[in-house]
């Protein structure tokens, strides 16, 4: 069997019926290899509950099985993108702001407060300042838990 499919199609599924819930797609993947579809699903205040993930899981799931688009066996996870969730995309970053975030270059690591953002960037408030860090040069970037005195903030 082939896995051919539209995960475009999937995701507007997965939209659409989070639309319905009051939750929101955080990310979509795919594994080719495993044959995974993974959903990282929450709301705007970014909580996500174990009953949440398990109603979506069993409407999706029904779902992609009764259109037929992915006509092979695979497996379905659905889950929180977590509290050190990855940033990948401007709405991820506009998201965060106000968060502690680690961003990666390349040939830094920076550790800030998210300020704002921009159309081509995010302005990130560090020790040293506030930097502007376009979104082309950012390797990897992800919230990070902001421990203050070994307590949560």
């Amino acid at each position: 069997m082939t896995d051919n499919f539209d995960l475009e199609k999937i995701a507007n599924i997965v939209k659409n019926i989070l639309d319905d819930l009051g939750l929101r797609l955080y990310d979509l993947h795919f594994n080719h290899v495993s044959k995974t579809l993974r959903v990282f699903v929450d709301r705007k205040d970014g909580t996500i509950t174990v009953s949440d993930c398990k109603k979506v899981s069993n409407i999706i799931s029904k779902e992609i099985d009764e259109e037929e688009i992915m006509p092979f066996s695979y497996t379905l996870e659905v889950s929180s993108p977590g509290i050190e969730r990855p940033l990948k995309r401007p709405e991820h970053y506009l998201w965060a702001i106000g968060k502690f975030v680690e961003i990666d270059t390349g040939s830094e690591k920076i550790k800030g407060y998210i300020r704002n953002t921009q159309r081509d960037g995010v302005i990130v408030a560090t020790e040293r300042g506030e930097n502007v860090i376009s979104y082309a040069s950012i390797v990897k970037a992800k919230v990070v838990e902001d421990v203050e005195y070994g307590k949560r903030r």
